[in-house]
């Protein structure tokens, strides 16, 4: 009888495990997704992502679109630039659309494809943000800096 509970138990825990492996995998990002504004190249963000970095992407069917935030005046950015963050929470920004660059999901791994050169990029889901790690073998334009994204659901003005 104590085997069969111990069983049972072992059962549980590594069902449980494996649940929550599953539920914090990260297989594409869609939408609109910013950078924190408080990370820094390699830590993360120091206010659990509440402020947004003005440049972000569109992730849809697997072409990254760049954006950039054109009508905020928050005054608490990193370095005191007025305008380079926006509150996360806000309801709607104004944007201007960039460059567009093929990306493809796989594994929870993004990998985005630039001057012909597919770069990996390792997803981990963080609760408040994705974490975006770069592969050890990089791009000759890709750098150590790790990414960390939270998703925007605010509408997006779009403006030329």
């Amino acid at each position: 009888m104590l085997n069969k509970i111990k069983l049972l138990l072992f059962c549980t825990l590594v069902f449980t495990s494996i649940l929550n492996s599953k539920a914090f995998a990260v297989e594409k990002l869609e939408g609109a997704w910013f950078e924190c504004e408080f990370s820094g190249k390699t830590s993360i963000p120091t206010d659990n992502c509440e402020m947004l970095d003005n440049d972000g992407f569109i992730f849809s069917e697997n072409i990254a679109t760049h954006i950039s935030v054109i009508n905020s005046q928050e005054t608490q950015c990193k370095k005191n630039k007025i305008g380079q963050c926006f509150p996360s929470e806000i309801s709607f920004v104004n944007v201007r659309k960039g460059r567009q660059d093929k990306v493809d999901f796989r594994d929870s791994k993004l990998i985005l494809t630039f001057l012909g050169c597919n770069q990996l990029f390792h997803l981990k889901n963080k609760i408040d943000y994705v974490q975006a790690s770069p592969d050890n073998k990089k791009c000759f334009w890709a750098g150590k800096k790790v990414f960390y994204l939270k998703k925007y659901d605010g509408k997006l003005l779009f403006k030329k």
